[in-house]
């Protein structure tokens, strides 16, 4: 009897170290197969924000040139139709003298506008009835970035 229960411990230890045996490796692998998941993650974000930077620093230059573009603009309609409070300007200038002469650039300085550069010109589109049609064409650029703003207006003597 004694040798049975000699047997059949021993048989048990040898079986618990065969169980150990096969469950020791299982955490290995299970922690590389995390952080492969969360290293892929990780680099799936950082891909994500700086795609998101690179648009928010072309859409702030988009802004920027349209702003550009629009202040041309305002020269343009400033320079066909003066303001009535400056009539030294008015009596200087022809109202037409915009649209004769090619476009004219403008280098602005302006706080948010530094460095942009805005290309305006003007064409009479038709007189109509005494009435002229201008078409004002402004192009703003801001580093590489090019807005246009177009605007048509007319002008009764």
């Amino acid at each position: 009897m004694t040798n049975g229960f000699v047997r059949n411990r021993f048989n048990r230890k040898v079986m618990k170290r065969m169980v150990d045996v096969r469950q020791r490796g299982i955490g290995v692998p299970a922690a590389l197969f995390v952080i492969t998941i969360l290293a892929l993650l990780a680099v799936a974000i950082n891909e994500l924000v700086s795609q998101n930077s690179e648009t928010f620093q072309e859409e702030v230059l988009l802004t920027r040139a349209f702003y550009a573009a629009e202040s041309g603009a305002g020269f343009a309609l400033n320079a066909l139709f003066p303001p009535e409070e400056f009539p030294r300007y008015q009596s200087e200038l022809n109202n037409t003298a915009i649209c004769d002469v090619g476009p004219r650039l403008y280098a602005l300085t302006a706080e948010g506008l530094n460095s942009c550069q805005v290309s305006v010109s003007c064409v009479v589109d038709a007189i109509v009835d005494g009435v002229e049609y201008y078409t004002i064409t402004s192009a703003g650029t801001c580093s590489d970035v090019t807005r246009t703003v177009q605007v048509r207006t007319s002008f009764e003597p």
